[in-house]
């Protein structure tokens, strides 16, 4: 089904294209899976809730578990569970390999906080401006710094994608995606098995590699990738009016990260110097189904040092670098970071992951 919005219409509809709906939230409140909503450009001042959607949504068994494409700018996804999105064993593995997030070509800002990501491949990241923060990631990020041009044969073919007043779905200008400008707080990476007809999958088609398809769990695709300082640090006077250095301005956009921990062989990034990487124990995570609920058993809290964590908020993370907005609420208000995937408060040293207490088993 087919639902259009326009703000611009002059009564109130049915979300048909003869009679628009006003609003967003109109077509959201019916919207079902699989059901598309076309929204044409305008001004649309509200706080758009699915009903189909939102927090403690369970997104499993699918292709893909949600695909943010193109204007992702202000897109907050929070509180989810993302599971078994990969062809299961024993199927034919089709055009794609299938994961719980796909950010594509947006300038963000794009936030990711308190979220269980649990498929083999957790995001596909051919974009810029996002923040991990608080999240459970035991799969891969596949295509970082990759899969953002138009695939031609003689010609650079960059694409130039959008990006918009902050708040506003008024445009701003039209950019091309250096890739970088991504942030990873607080977050536990805990390496699973890798099934192996996935990776035979991988090097069959030929995109296997760490910056393609791969199940290695981590920010180890970020390798290379500038910090701040040595990103803006290269901007001087002298580099300014040096014509010999102008690849800088066409570098990835820098790396941002802090209070992470990995297991099970999970990796850092290069560029990661606080990062908490258990080399000694064997990390066990287990997602049951339980009548209308899931249930995650893991020896992970019996496991995960004590460390004094930093409360997360808008202003720790900065802005989007394209678009120069801060990772906010719909309406702009600050977040500060302080409730875990349940609504608990996490305290003034907080657990890094999505949970303010450790537990042997989580009723999801």
């Amino acid at each position: 089904m087919i639902y259009y919005v326009s703000a611009a219409a002059l009564r109130p509809g049915d979300g048909s294209e003869a009679r628009l709906f006003q609003t967003i939230q109109e077509a959201a409140d019916i919207a079902q899976s699989g059901d598309e909503i076309l929204v044409a450009p305008g001004v649309y001042r509200e706080h758009v809730n699915p009903v189909c959607g939102g927090g403690d949504a369970d997104h499993h068994h699918c292709t893909r578990g949600l695909w943010l494409d193109w204007q992702a700018q202000g897109t907050r996804v929070t509180g989810n569970l993302f599971h078994d999105n990969v062809p299961p064993v024993g199927t034919e593995i089709g055009d794609g390999m299938g994961e719980d997030l796909f950010v594509e070509v947006s300038h963000g800002p794009t936030l990711m906080d308190h979220n269980l990501f649990l498929s083999p491949c957790a995001c596909h990241l051919s974009t810029q401006g996002l923040a991990f923060v608080h999240n459970l990631i035991a799969g891969s990020f596949t295509f970082v710094g990759i899969g953002t041009d138009n695939g031609t044969k003689r010609f650079p073919s960059p694409r130039y994608t959008p990006y918009h007043v902050p708040h506003s779905t008024a445009l701003a200008g039209f950019m091309t995606i250096l890739h970088g400008d991504a942030r990873f707080y607080n977050n536990l990476f805990v390496q699973k098995p890798i099934r192996e007809d996935l990776a035979a999958y991988a090097k069959d088609t030929g995109w296997a590699g760490l910056d393609k398809l791969h199940f290695r769990c981590g920010t180890k695709p970020y390798d290379g990738y500038p910090t701040a300082a040595q990103y803006f640090g290269r901007f001087t006077a002298e580099s300014a009016v040096d014509g010999e250095i102008r690849d800088m301005y066409y570098d990835h956009l820098p790396v941002w990260s802090g209070g992470n921990a990995y297991f099970n062989g999970a990796q850092p990034w290069d560029g990661e110097r606080d990062a908490g990487v258990d080399t000694t124990h064997a990390v066990m995570l287990e997602l049951a189904a339980e009548g209308d609920r899931w249930t995650l058993r893991t020896n992970l809290y019996e496991v995960l040092p004590a460390r004094q964590l930093p409360v997360i908020t808008t202003e720790f993370l900065g802005e989007a670098f394209e678009p120069e907005q801060g990772f906010t609420q719909p309406d702009g208000a600050p977040i500060v970071f302080d409730r875990d995937y349940f609504g608990s408060c996490h305290g003034e040293s907080p657990l890094c992951g999505p949970f303010a207490e450790g537990a042997v088993e989580f009723r999801l």
